[in-house]
């Protein structure tokens, strides 16, 4: 009669752990509120609103609605890529 023999076990595989939603991370939500507020600040030095702003952006070429970009900057979960798209529009980016 055979013998039955046990088989190790697999070892559980462990993964990286759960991301967290950039929001919930204090540092992050900072920095995305100083990043809101130097365009909104920029904006208003210059008395653009969001239709202006959307114009100018329009015409290097990055496609959004003026309400777009209004929500946009609202939330201020924006690429440094964005920031500085609209800081070059506004005439503050340092090239």
């Amino acid at each position: 009669m055979p013998v039955a023999t046990k088989r190790k076990a697999k070892p559980k595989e462990v993964g990286p752990p759960p991301s967290e939603p950039r929001k919930a991370l204090p540092i992050n939500a900072e920095y995305e509120e100083k990043a809101k507020r130097l365009l909104r600040d920029a904006m208003q030095e210059k008395g653009w609103d969001y239709e202006r702003l959307q114009r100018a952006l329009s015409k290097m070429g990055v496609e959004i609605s003026a309400r777009g970009l209004e929500n946009k900057i609202s939330r201020g979960g924006f690429s440094a890529a964005f920031y500085l798209q609209c800081a070059d529009a506004l005439g503050i980016a340092a090239t």
